[in-house]
């Protein structure tokens, strides 16, 4: 299942009555599928594909808010992600930027080169937002940085690049999933 479908699987589940448990393998199946999509738009050799990885990740942290019971605009979670990249240090813009100038110096190479790290990044993202949904929207800086640092470094268990390429979304996919609000 791709990553809009998942999304979308997600955002019509009602996680009420959910158990932490249940909570958690939602989060860990909503992050992988957005991961692997992210990573599968960075390995095409196409310049600025890249691009479309802020738009799986605003679809992840909606997804995510849900399965905790919150919910977010699209705008509202791209600010949450702006946010939390601020606090973790990944500046989502420059990373985008550093990809495509890899994609244009080394065509063929730089995607190869750059998807782990859009893979681990999402990853780690999407971990520390479910942090910071449970904790009710609380920005603390050393716990964030600390959970996204050892998130980054767990996620290499689920990366692969075949996966990555298969999970690559087509463009319809990177519109609004169908249970995401404008805003």
């Amino acid at each position: 299942m791709g990553f809009r479908a998942t999304v979308d699987k997600i955002l019509r589940t009602n996680f009420d009555e959910a158990t932490a448990a249940q909570r958690d393998s939602a989060v860990t199946k909503v992050v992988v599928a957005c991961s692997l999509a992210s990573a599968g738009l960075v390995l095409q050799p196409i310049p600025t594909l890249e691009q479309g990885v802020i738009v799986v990740q605003v679809g992840m942290v909606v997804a995510i808010a849900h399965i905790h019971g919150e919910t977010l605009t699209r705008k509202r979670a791209q600010e949450v992600l702006m946010d939390l990249g601020a606090v973790t240090g990944v500046n989502v813009l420059g990373r985008q930027a550093l990809t495509t100038l890899a994609k244009i110096i080394l065509p063929g190479v730089g995607g190869v080169v750059a998807a782990p790290s859009a893979f681990a990044v999402t990853f780690a993202t999407g971990k520390v937002a479910s942090y910071y949904f449970k904790s009710g929207g609380k920005l603390d800086r050393d716990k964030l940085k600390a959970i996204f640092e050892e998130e980054k470094k767990r996620s290499r268990v689920h990366y692969g690049d075949e996966a990555a390429r298969a999970a690559r979304p087509a463009e319809a996919d990177l519109n609004a999933t169908d249970g995401e609000r404008d805003g």
